[in-house]
């Protein structure tokens, strides 16, 4: 085999390649014998409509009428090659996989995209993997332009080396479950279920004795796949951690499979997922007008608050966001050191150092601004589709629209990496089972005066442990019929309730049991920040935080943690401790938690916090004078408070005197009068019945 020239290789492969395609379903290729290039540049300098012309597929001989144009088609997997296999390992750098695609809708795919992706499995593995498709070309000719396309499947060296170690040399099994294919930027997985045996080699790259190509495929169709409509949720325990800002977020999804598959393969006992990583840039949330109007117009641009640039383009307000719910949000040392700062002016007094390093987080470009419905900050959780839209419903996030906006760099094809403080290097691959566990942290932050005074303390200390895979029933939603209850039982957040109470249901009505998949945990941000505004004069009382105005704390800037392209891969079933690996079929999708305001907020409107203090130093000088002049103070008080009622007494006691002086004298005058009358009546009220004039009187 070393006396073959390079020339006459390239032969040799033309020959080979057209067998092959006749078996796998792909063209003649043109003999390149002049060509200098590699065997895999020379096979993808072909047009995939002269590849397919002359091949022969499932049988029957390619022919371009049985492949039209179809407005309700979907993207077909028409062949998978395996190219130059070879047990030597000095040929095997020659070794590559093509996927060959009928794309009926003629639409476009992203041709530059990395989310273009095969899910396949090899050789006896039963997991699978998602690899990236990298664009060779499409059809060209006049009326069936963009009809087929060409794809390579990007290997890795190492992930070379480990399907070459995998394969059974006599027997090469590829299973292809389905493909992803980005069009404008939206992904979409569709069905292939095909398995592919290899058997034989090309020539050349077999025996060296070997005096023609053995090379031959088998495809076989297998419907062992579960197709999921996956949907996100996340819960938040109620408390922090002890700084009273940081909190735990649980991420989950949940999704229904058939009971059959489950009376057929036992209990889902894992999942295998990838997603990428991606820690948002600050996201400011303002409940006042007047600031969200004002910064709208700075998104995407610097700004230092002056300490850099001229004092004319300064901004004219500033948001400081302190390190902990306990310091004391009006303070000057407050606004020099603080977990966020924006638009603020870090210079010190005399202009010769710099604060900077007292911020945590100094934001020079703001990358996200909302208006809190209602204009509460303190009491508004911005919805998870305010950043990633609503496909359903045609409507774009803040993700897409600043990213068309604003542009930069991209994360994963997509976004402005602008939009993120941190992104994860590479996918998270990973499979869970449902002995795997999470702990969540909750705890309570005392919340009083005494605490914005003089430092707070934790109060409560809870935490949480979940297991990462549960099923849920309708029987459960009975069971816990208070909606609060039934979410921290399951971990689910309350503003999902609805929507995953109704899909339990309806998995129910299809014969079809909802597992939770609780795939990660990460810290969440909330911070309240001070809103203040720049005096007209500040500089020249020399740029210090003198020279701002506190306006309010209705604001607070988060940070959250998001999976984009969250992807299932695959599902495991456990039955009499036999485990079997079922594909998945689903779309990739982002998945972004609710924004929820920080546990502890300053009421906006109330008493500042140097008024409560002399408020209770006041009440404090005032309990003090009390005990130390009680018996005078008591009986001073008690006179006062009892001189009043003596008085009322006494007006009381005259009163009833009068009246009775009143009634005695009516009685008198009315008796002199009965007297008068009977002696002007010629009779006498003396007779044998009184004895005297006391027993008349006691008779009157």
């Amino acid at each position: 085999m070393k006396a073959i020239t390079k020339r006459f290789l390239y032969v040799i492969l033309t020959a080979v390649l057209c067998v092959v395609v006749v078996l796998c379903g792909q063209g003649n290729l043109s003999a390149f014998a002049d060509s200098t290039d590699s065997v895999q540049q020379v096979y993808e300098s072909t047009n995939v409509l002269n590849n397919l012309k002359g091949s022969t597929i499932g049988g029957k001989e390619f022919d371009l009428k049985d492949y039209p144009h179809n407005s309700n088609g979907k993207p077909q997997v028409i062949s998978f090659v395996e190219f130059c296999y070879s047990y030597y390992a000095e040929k095997q750098s020659d070794y590559g996989l093509y996927i060959y695609v009928y794309n009926p809708q003629d639409v476009a795919f992203d041709m530059s995209s990395e989310r273009n992706k095969i899910q396949l499995s090899y050789g006896s593995k039963e997991s699978y993997s998602k690899y990236v498709l990298d664009f060779v070309n499409y059809s060209t000719e006049a009326g069936y332009e963009g009809r087929f396309w060409k794809f390579k499947v990007r290997l890795t060296d190492g992930q070379r080396t480990a399907i070459l170690k995998e394969l059974d040399e006599a027997n090469r099994v590829y299973k292809i479950s389905g493909i992803e294919l980005s069009v404008k930027n939206i992904v979409t997985e569709y069905i292939c279920g095909q398995t592919y045996t290899y058997k034989g080699y090309a020539l050349g790259y077999g025996s060296e004795l070997a005096q023609s190509d053995t090379l031959s495929c088998n495809v076989d169709g297998f419907d062992k796949y579960i197709s999921l409509d996956v949907r996100s949720t996340y819960y938040r325990p109620k408390g922090t951690y002890d700084d009273g800002y940081t909190r735990d977020t649980l991420h989950s999804v949940y999704f229904s499979v058939p009971n059959e598959i489950i009376d057929e393969y036992g209990e889902m006992t894992a999942v295998h997922a990838t997603w990428l990583n991606a820690y948002t840039a600050p996201i400011l949330v303002t409940g006042n007008k007047d600031i969200f109007n004002a910064l709208s117009s700075y998104i995407g641009k610097y700004v230092d608050g002056g300490s850099k640039e001229s004092h004319s383009s300064i901004v004219d307000y500033a948001l400081i966001a302190t390190k902990a719910v306990e310091e004391l949000r009006d303070s000057v040392d407050a606004a020099l050191a603080g977990y966020y700062a924006y638009n603020a002016y870090m210079s010190c007094y005399n202009g010769d150092n710099m604060y900077a390093q007292n911020y945590d987080n100094v934001i020079n470009y703001l990358r996200y601004i909302f208006y809190a419905d209602g204009g509460d900050a303190d009491n508004y959780t911005l919805p998870a589709e305010k950043l990633i839209g609503n496909k359903a419903e045609g409507v774009k996030g803040w993700f897409e629209t600043y990213t068309e906006k604003y542009g930069g760099r991209l994360v994963n094809d997509r976004y402005s990496k602008d939009l993120f403080s941190k992104v994860d290097t590479k996918f998270t691959d990973v499979t869970i089972s449902s002995d795997d566990e999470y702990t969540l942290t909750d705890n309570t932050v005392s919340d009083t005066i005494w605490k914005r005074l003089f430092g707070g303390s934790v109060t409560d200390r809870k935490s949480y442990t979940m297991s990462a895979i549960q099923k849920v029933t309708k029987d459960d939603i009975s069971a816990y019929s208070d909606k609060s209850l039934f979410c921290d039982k399951y971990y689910i957040a309350e503003s999902d309730y609805s929507y995953f109470t109704d899909y339990v249901k309806n998995a129910a009505n299809k014969k079809e049991t909802v597992y939770l998949f609780r795939y990660y945990q990460s810290e969440y941000v909330s911070n309240e920040a001070t809103e203040y505004k720049r005096k007209t004069e500040w500089y020249l009382i020399g740029g210090n935080f003198g020279a701002y105005d506190v306006l309010d704390t209705n604001a607070y800037f988060a940070q959250t943690w998001v999976q984009l392209d969250f992807d299932i891969i695959d599902l495991t079933f456990t039955r009499d401790n036999v485990e079997t690996v079922i594909p998945v079929i689903m779309s990739p999708m982002d998945i972004v938690p609710d924004l929820n305001p920080p546990v502890s907020t300053v009421k906006d409107g109330g008493l500042k916090w140097w008024q409560i203090l002399l408020g209770i130093i006041a009440l404090i000088f005032i309990i003090w004078l009390l005990l130390k002049f009680a018996p005078i103070i008591v009986f001073a008080v008690g006179k006062a408070v009892t001189t009043p009622f003596k008085a009322i007494g006494a007006v009381f006691k005259k009163s009833k005197e009068r009246r009775k002086e009143r009634k005695r004298q009516k009685q008198e005058k009315e008796r002199q009068e009965y007297i008068q009358n009977a002696y002007d009546n010629a009779w006498s009220p003396y007779d044998e019945t009184f004895d005297d004039f006391d027993d008349f009187d006691d008779w009157w």
